[in-house]
């Protein structure tokens, strides 16, 4: 079991968190609330507390429209009946309207301080829209990783994986991470002092109420109370690991076998769950472009072993707008003096108003639009633009070095399965599914594979022409995973691929409507809808494709099968119109490409 460090009476003590154990169950920020008022009511004036909220109207900018200038779609926000709707309408080469696609929005997601986000829910699964809100730019435009020619509008769904870093707690339908309910709508309490059951039940069995005041404010207790994890109290990798695992943000990641992100437990390391890797340069050191990283380049925090995250982010105190510079300044002045910089008090305040963050942590753009975070490498920044940087490889970004060599393995070609996943173009990664392969074979042979590896493999073998092989695998993992996990879904969707190859179209849509059970996705439905018309199940067929051009408005190919079997049943007005839908999208798509090429 893992264990966190305990300063107490001038000894280090080494100590379980009892609340680590996977059985110790969550019961809720408002159980916390009765014994730990002053905590809470702290907490709330937080961001973390913010992370997501039902919409509230009358915090929202709830009147806008525009038009994207890259798609040329039209985009609209605006109330019905007190709910905030977003609309886009999707419009031709002659400004026609081809689409509308509008849903009331649920969930705004991200605390405000840089901007929000928005979640809807349509039927079972939950989707992102298009539309963020930018504080920086006060205004409404597309959400990060949309501000594209062709980006996936309101198809993009959410799993409970895209959850993680801003909900307190989630239970999924059977173990399915895209079917799932909210249980707590914000990170609460056990976000960072892990599950409270054990401590409920410690002073509810005592009849008295504790106090966590005493802990917080890091003074020693003659026995720490070991049923909740104060996060002041841990050494420095446990502490971090808290905030590491949602502000971690790598290149590539691989989940250990069996573990999910919602494993983790405050207390323990991080790489007990999952392994976060980040680029390796030519001169093989690693890529900085994280906070994490950043920090630990820094000198400050190389040069002692109590600076960490907690150091400056209080979790239950967030210094006010107009005290940030002052506050910040306060905490290097307890390792610098105030001669310890170069510059001379005169320039610094003319310059940043004698600011340390501003030059030693300076606001750096980022790949969000109209958002601008601080560099977490405190230190004397060039103004010079690095050049381009040639990845050559992946490093774990955290110590790995209690895992096995096959563990490590494992991880690393899963990490690099997902990078050649994600930039497929990129001549750096070519070799990635190869050496991915390679290491998840032995993986296989040495009779320590698990779901994920083989799905992963499987999948590869396929890319290699080795059906056979694929299907294997596969159906090892379908049988074996008894609930609709991540690697059970892609493995049932591996496998109505290859029985649509083979012509057994009937096994085909039956696997097909097995996935289209536990996820929603417009590919899905597209080709269940084709395997049930080579089955000879055409109003079935009819029925999925309908689902699928309802789901994505541009899919092309979905309308033009759905024109085809429209047509063979004589419905003509209805064929007609999604072959004309097939044919305004396809010259949309080709004036965007052309547009691109122009530019």
């Amino acid at each position: 079991m893992a264990i966190f460090l305990i300063v107490h009476s001038g000894r280090i003590e080494a100590s379980p968190p009892l609340n680590a154990d996977p059985s110790v169950k969550y019961i809720g920020s408002q159980a916390c609330v009765s014994c730990h008022p002053n905590q809470h009511k702290s907490y709330l004036e937080t961001t973390h507390s913010k992370t997501m909220e039902k919409v509230n109207s009358s915090k929202e900018m709830t009147k806008s429209s525009f038009r994207h200038a890259l798609s040329g779609n039209d985009y609209e926000v605006f109330l019905r009946d007190d709910q905030l709707i977003h609309r886009e309408i999707i419009r031709g080469t002659n400004n026609e309207e081809l689409a509308i696609t509008e849903n009331p929005i649920l969930y705004t997601m991200g605390s405000g301080s840089h901007g929000k986000s928005y979640v809807y829910r349509k039927g079972d699964f939950f989707g992102q829209s298009p539309l963020s809100w930018y504080v920086e730019s006060n205004k409404w435009a597309m959400s990060p990783g949309y501000d594209l020619p062709n980006h996936p509008g309101f198809s993009r769904k959410l799993s409970s994986e895209c959850f993680f870093c801003h909900v307190g707690s989630i239970d999924r339908k059977e173990g399915n991470p895209n079917d799932f309910t909210i249980l707590e709508e914000t990170v609460g309490c056990e976000r960072c002092h892990g599950p409270g059951e054990l401590h409920a039940k410690k002073y509810r069995d005592q009849k008295a109420k504790p106090s966590l005041t005493p802990d917080l404010a890091g003074s020693d207790r003659a026995t720490p109370d070991q049923t909740i994890v104060n996060p002041a109290r841990l050494n420095r990798e446990l502490s971090e690991a808290i905030c590491q695992q949602c502000h971690l943000q790598a290149a590539g990641k691989a989940l250990r076998a069996g573990k999910d992100e919602w494993d983790f437990r405050p207390g323990t390391p991080l790489t007990d769950v999952r392994l976060d890797y980040q680029y390796r340069l030519g001169d093989d050191k690693m890529k900085i472009v994280g906070h994490v990283e950043q920090l630990h380049q820094s000198k400050c925090y190389q040069q002692t072993e109590t600076l960490t995250c907690i150091t400056c982010h209080n979790p239950h105190d967030t210094p006010a707008k107009d005290e940030m510079a002052a506050h910040y300044r306060s905490i290097c002045l307890d390792c610098h003096n105030d001669d310890a910089c170069g510059e001379p008090l005169q320039k610094r305040m003319a310059k940043v108003q004698n600011d340390c963050a501003k030059c030693h942590m300076p606001k750096l753009d980022t790949e969000i639009p109209h958002t601008a975070f601080h560099h977490h490498r405190i230190g004397i920044h060039s103004t010079e633009k690095a050049g381009p940087e040639i990845a050559v490889g992946l490093s774990p970004i955290l110590d790995i070095s209690e895992l096995t060599e096959m563990e490590r393995e494992r991880c690393e070609a899963l990490a690099k399965f997902q990078v050649a996943q994600e930039e497929p173009d990129n001549p750096n990664f070519k070799d990635y599914d190869i050496e991915a392969a390679k290491s998840l074979i032995q993986l296989k042979n040495s009779g320590k594979s698990d779901a994920d590896a083989n799905t992963i493999l499987a999948l590869l073998a396929r890319a290699q022409g080795q059906a056979g092989i694929a299907n294997d695998l596969a159906a090892e993992v379908a049988q074996s995973e008894q609930q609709p996990t991540r690697a059970k879904v892609e493995a049932l969707r591996l496998l109505a691929q290859i029985a649509y190859q083979r012509r057994n179209f009937a096994e085909s849509a039956k696997l097909y409507r097995q996935v289209t059970q536990y996820q929603s996705e417009a590919f899905d439905y597209f080709q269940l809808g084709i395997a049930e018309q080579n089955s000879g199940q055409t109003e079935q067929a009819i029925t999925a494709l309908k689902k699928a051009v309802e789901l994505a408005p541009t899919y092309i190919e979905a309308h033009r099968v759905l024109a085809a079997i429209l047509g063979s049943q004589g419905k003509t007005i209805e064929s007609n119109k999604h072959q004309q839908l097939a044919q305004q999208h396809q010259q949309r798509l080709q004036q965007l490409w052309r547009s691109r090429q122009l530019k």
